[in-house]
């Protein structure tokens, strides 16, 4: 249930929304006084943990305004934008009640308004904020990947790039089908393509995989990437299936699985006369997925 604390300065309008025809929207013009806030309140009860995902686009500046995100009254980090580009951000809830804020503040460190009337704020500064696709997202369950289903739709699976992964039965760890992206999906010279899934923990866990690289640079190369960061590189290729194991670190956290096609971009009459590396086939099969989430203390 939403509510509004503070100075009652929250709006729903169509001035800047995400998606849709609302965002909701608050302005430093609108708070009354220096020191005055108005924060937008979201009160739930959770039975497990989960994840309170949001948009925002705050072209905010101290000393003039802040914008910040609260968890049970507790301040959690301060949100800003220096460009035109909404931003994603969130925090992680353990089970029981909780209220999240987004509390905004006019001129909260108290400096003198004649001071403030001399300063020149930064060019990106607005004095607002906007908030929007608010959503609860669950924690994941333990769960195995085996994608016998034929298709992505067994887990909440994340196709994006120049080029999309496939099921196969063109080679397997276990079971009939594996997923595989190969060298010839990519239509361009160059190119990237990813296959993605956000794992949401309190206490983290343990991510299995099975993989099998049959890559080489400059040809192509795969990364295993979680929240952005490389964990695991394949650049040569491989007769036998490889087991790999990684550590999930409490929170939000994206794994991805991605397969670059020519990385370093050499000009396609160049690359297409270089001599092929042994045993590589200019594809990346993956398989026997099983993530164990990390039971919470007793």
């Amino acid at each position: 249930e939403w509510e509004i604390s503070g100075e009652q300065k929250w709006m729903v309008d169509d001035t800047n929304p995400l998606e849709g025809s609302f965002s909701a929207h608050v302005r430093t013009e609108d708070i009354s006084a220096s020191g005055e806030y108005s924060q937008l309140d979201l009160d739930v009860t959770l039975g497990s943990s989960a994840f309170i995902q949001f948009y925002f686009y705050a072209p905010v500046a101290m000393p003039f305004e802040s914008f910040d995100l609260r968890v049970d009254d507790q301040f959690l980090t301060g949100l800003s934008t220096e460009d035109e580009t909404w931003n994603q951000a969130g925090a992680l809830l353990s089970s029981g009640q909780h209220k999240i804020s987004w509390r905004y503040s006019r001129n909260p460190g108290g400096a003198p308004d004649e001071l403030l009337e001399t300063m020149q704020p930064p060019p990106f500064r607005v004095g607002g904020a906007w908030l929007d696709n608010v959503s609860l997202l669950p924690s994941t369950p333990s769960f195995v990947e085996t994608w016998e289903s034929g298709d992505f739709t067994t887990n909440p699976w994340m196709l994006s790039g120049d080029g999309n992964w496939s099921i196969t039965d063109s080679a397997q760890y276990e079971g009939a089908n594996s997923a595989t992206i190969a060298f010839s999906d990519i239509e361009a010279g160059t190119g990237i393509s990813q296959l993605s899934i956000d794992i949401i923990t309190e206490q983290g866990g343990v991510l299995k995989f099975q993989v099998l690289p049959s890559v080489s640079g400059p040809f192509d190369v795969s990364n295993v990437r979680i929240d952005d960061i490389i964990i695991a590189t394949y650049s040569t290729p491989l007769e036998d299936w490889l087991a790999q194991e990684v550590s999930i670190q409490p929170g939000k956290r994206r794994v991805t699985f991605e397969f670059l096609k020519n990385p370093g971009e050499v000009p396609d009459d160049i690359i297409s006369g270089l001599p092929n590396t042994p045993g590589r086939e200019g594809q990346l099969w993956l398989d026997g997925i099983e993530f164990v989430a990390t039971a919470p203390p007793s």
